[in-house]
């Protein structure tokens, strides 16, 4: 799994910060306790300078450490209840003073040995949901939302099956590509018309995944090829741009929108080749939506580009009436 850098590091600040304001919580309400019931002072300093001293004294006399530390438990426990009772008795609850963390696996930092926590995954995948949300629609488009209803139950005399039937089975494949995505996932070719629900289907997978703790980029073509070009040619953007072409290129998952429409150049021809052939070689996978049917690939762009798209791409193509133009005539 890659993780971005800048939301990692964003996350981590996050739980610093709140380890740091937790931290001063608990001092505050040492500070009060101990200005109403001096005792509990007292005994926290006992508590803190027991084990030193006992010890200490035991080897000092030579005697035997295990008598010495069997003795020191026994008052510690003595302690500890006094001032459970303290607390209780004056309105503030036993634990009012145990500086506990949230999470007791890492202790708030985020790492157990080397290894993120479970805690630190958990606020990463719900941080790139956030963010996918501030690109994506992805309240309203998910799997719940996703209607077969729209699609004509009619079989096309063509294809032997109907444009529901089709999308069923589009809509099977789909779930269960983002329910068990992984870096090692196949990359999808979704194609056909406007209006079917490529685009749609695509903001469904990018919630799942990204839920699911996965880094995702999604972009038009016309907007990745933009940013290819503001880097080579060093636009007023120019920084803005490399980062979302290091996005583009290093995500767990890039989803590439309406291929096809973007301006056929021998820049963008090459834009194109590089970064299909890049994520191909690192195994990082790859969704690519596009009006253009797969033989029309070679002509537009270049054999290496059609070979890559149809040889390395699990294609689902989709067939039948432009969804949004029905909601535009209100026919749906």
């Amino acid at each position: 799994m890659h993780y971005n850098r800048e939301i990692l590091s964003s996350v981590l600040r996050d739980m610093e910060r709140e380890h740091t304001a937790r931290t001063e919580l608990f001092a505050q309400r040492r500070e009060e306790v101990y200005a109403r019931l001096p005792r509990v002072r007292e005994i926290d300093r006992e508590l803190s300078g027991t084990a030193a001293a006992v010890l200490h004294a035991a080897l000092a006399a030579g005697d035997d450490p295990a008598d010495a530390i069997e003795q020191l438990k026994t008052r510690n426990l003595e302690l500890q209840a006094q001032r459970r009772a303290l607390l209780e008795q004056n309105g503030f609850g036993a634990n009012y003073l145990d500086e506990t963390p949230l999470c007791e696996a890492c202790g708030d930092s985020g790492y157990v040995g080397t290894e993120p926590c479970d805690c630190l995954k958990k606020r990463y995948a719900a941080r790139l949901t956030e963010e996918l949300s501030t690109i994506l629609p992805i309240t309203d488009q998910n799997f719940e939302r996703f209607r077969l209803d729209y699609y004509s139950d009619v079989p096309d005399g063509r294809l032997g099956m109907s444009a529901r039937e089709n999308m069923e089975y589009n809509l099977s494949i789909c779930r269960a590509y983002a329910d068990r995505f992984s870096v090692h996932s196949p990359n999808l070719l979704l194609y056909g018309s406007t209006g079917l629900g490529k685009t749609f289907l695509s903001s469904c997978i990018a919630k799942v995944v990204s839920e699911h703790g996965f880094s995702v980029a999604y972009d038009t073509s016309i907007r990745i090829f933009s940013s290819y070009e503001s880097v080579k040619f060093g636009a007023a953007d120019a920084s803005e741009a490399a980062r979302r072409v290091r996005k583009y290129e290093q995500c767990d998952l890039l989803i590439i929108d309406d291929l096809g429409t973007e301006m056929a150049t021998a820049f963008t021809v090459s834009a194109l080749y590089g970064l299909l052939a890049d994520r191909l070689m690192r195994r990082r996978p790859m969704i690519v939506n596009t009006n253009l049917l797969p033989t029309e690939f070679e002509k537009r762009y270049s054999p290496a580009i059609a070979s890559r798209l149809t040889g390395e791409f699990e294609q689902l193509r989709f067939f039948g009436d432009d969804i949004r133009a029905k909601k535009r005539r209100g026919t749906l």
